[in-house]
């Protein structure tokens, strides 16, 4: 089967996905000095190591994020039908995440603040990847890996029978 153009589409809105997030920690990184962290720690020491290790954790869990974006998007090209759900279910957080954002303390949704392009790439990942074609083409390659898995084995069984 051909691969469909919600695939195409749905794999290129991941990975700007992921470029938004590797400019969003690059921002972070570069303006990390100008955030103040007021916390009742003690000594200044003890608050500039508080916010090394906050620093370190974040740009670790931005590191991950965009592994996880880069392999979810490969694995869905190549026809994987459990990377679409996971790529689809982590779309549908983010969305979530983002309306309860705008729920609980009324955060505005600028282009400014990266937080209408990040919203929007999401709601398109999930336009994309639940098209109907998108869900033919990932079933039937994932069909196709579980059949010759069967025959793999069915090879190996026949072998050492003989």
């Amino acid at each position: 089967m051909r691969r469909p153009i919600s695939i195409y589409l749905g794999v290129l809105l991941i990975l700007l996905r992921t470029v938004t997030t590797i400019v969003t920690a690059v921002n972070i990184a570069f303006d990390w000095k100008k955030v103040d962290i007021a916390l009742d720690v003690g000594t200044g020491a003890d608050a500039a190591e508080i916010s090394s290790i906050v620093f370190v954790v974040l740009m670790v869990f931005f590191g991950v994020a965009v592994v996880i974006d880069l392999v979810v998007a490969r694995l869905i090209f190549t026809g994987s039908n459990r990377a679409r759900f996971v790529a689809m279910i982590l779309a549908t957080i983010l969305v979530l995440g983002s309306a309860a954002d705008f729920f609980a303390d009324g955060t505005s949704f600028t282009l400014e603040n990266g937080g209408l392009l990040g919203l929007s790439l999401d709601i398109l990942v999930l336009v994309a990847l639940s098209d109907s074609d998108a869900r033919d083409f990932t079933t039937s390659n994932s069909n196709g890996r579980r059949d010759a898995r069967r025959s793999r084995r069915l090879l190996r069984r026949s072998s050492r029978a003989a």
